[in-house]
């Protein structure tokens, strides 16, 4: 099984828990895993440490944006008025005994605006500080609505879990970001012109990817131009490596990703200084990272339907990212998607259940648990909302 080359700094981190054990996994396998995962997590947060501190500057950013521009239509009397009208939208959505992914993204949205509407209001009264009533009154009522959606998304399909994924992102509106997202569409859609490496066999084209990572590496990237250029050839290396992605089983992948996650560190310690715009570098980096999912789930899934898939461990990768667009991407990286990018991820949705049976009619995984995989990975997403 080779490594998943489409690792980068997101807030959505690889979790164990949500990749589907087949039937047939022995328990050496599991064992396996389990360290592997560990190993993993520690190298991660190793080399994303530095990404993450300028994703969190970034969103904290367009939050603050948000929070002046948005006109809220909430009117409060006072602070306790204002808790009161959020117990009562809690009180309305433990009324509803289920809701389809529409209504649910609905929920959120109104969550998400009534819960920043009322917590910037009773922050300004001096008791916000003096006492704690009123700031425990708040995440009472907001533990106790996400209890509530959670239990609205007990059961939903991967269909629903990319509608509300992409209809519930607070940046979604945001007019600064769609004016650096719009350029950067430009520049991502201008790449699928290009044509991937044919010359060699998976071998030889795996090590010009390796060539051409430790020149990076060596080099550096220290300014906008260089930091397109890299983005580019990546990018047409990566494809290339997606055309023969059931050939690599038995090539060694750990060194070219272990360079690239390394690359994607330096490229955001370079904002710190001040090579490169930590906004630019947010969202082409971002888009990025979706096209790399998207791409990389798509033609797992192509392979599904194709019946190339031939063991339970080979299912069991492909599977995983097939799922990595669902799971890996947070509010911002969903923001950023294009309408064909959208309408990439519905199509791959609406797949979950015909990849489904073949998996399950070749007893590569237990349907029980292919069946749950949906609600878990909304139910993730709700979560950290």
């Amino acid at each position: 099984m080779h490594p998943n080359l489409t690792d980068t700094p997101m807030r959505y981190k690889q979790n164990r828990g949500f990749c589907p054990q087949s039937k047939i996994l022995s328990a050496q396998h599991k064992i396996a895993a389990k360290m592997q995962m560990k190993k993993k997590k520690t190298s991660e947060r190793k080399n994303t440490q530095m990404s993450f501190i300028f994703h969190l500057f970034f969103l904290c950013l367009i939050l603050s944006m948000t929070s002046c521009s948005v006109k809220s239509d909430y009117h409060f009397d006072n602070p306790h008025d204002a808790l009161k009208q959020y117990r009562d939208f809690h009180h309305s959505i433990a009324a509803e005994p289920k809701a389809n992914a529409e209504k649910l993204a609905n929920f959120i949205c109104q969550w998400q605006e009534l819960s920043d509407t009322v917590y910037n209001y009773i922050k300004k009264d001096p008791a916000f500080t003096a006492h704690a009533s009123l700031s425990m009154t708040f995440q009472v009522t907001s533990d106790s609505v996400r209890v509530e959606l959670l239990r609205l998304a007990s059961d939903c399909s991967l269909s629903d879990v990319a509608y509300v994924k992409m209809h519930t992102s607070p940046y979604r509106d945001d007019a600064k970001l769609n004016a650096t997202k719009a350029k950067a569409n430009t520049f991502f859609s201008a790449l699928d012109k290009q044509s991937v490496y044919n010359k060699g066999n998976v071998r030889e084209k795996i090590e010009r990817y390796r060539r051409f990572l430790a020149a990076t590496q060596e080099h550096g990237i220290n300014n906008q131009k260089e930091l397109l250029s890299f983005l580019e050839t990546e990018d047409r290396h990566f494809r290339t490596f997606l055309t023969n992605i059931d050939e690599y089983s038995n090539v060694g992948l750990k060194d070219v990703t272990k360079m690239t996650e390394q690359i994607c560190a330096d490229i955001y310690r370079a904002t710190s200084e001040n090579k490169l715009a930590s906004e630019d570098v947010i969202v082409y980096m971002g888009m990025r990272t979706c096209r790399r999912l998207l791409l990389n789930a798509e033609v797992c899934s192509k392979l599904f339907k194709a019946g190339k898939v031939n063991s339970p461990s080979q299912a069991n990768a492909y599977l995983w990212m097939t799922l990595q667009p669902f799971l890996s991407m947070d509010a911002l990286s969903i923001s950023m998607l294009t309408e064909e990018q959208q309408k990439q991820m519905t199509e791959l949705a609406a797949s979950f259940p015909e990849i489904s049976e073949r998996l399950s009619t070749k007893d590569y995984a237990d349907p029980e648990h292919l069946a749950r995989i949906p609600s878990q990975l909304l139910r993730l997403y709700i979560s950290v909302l």
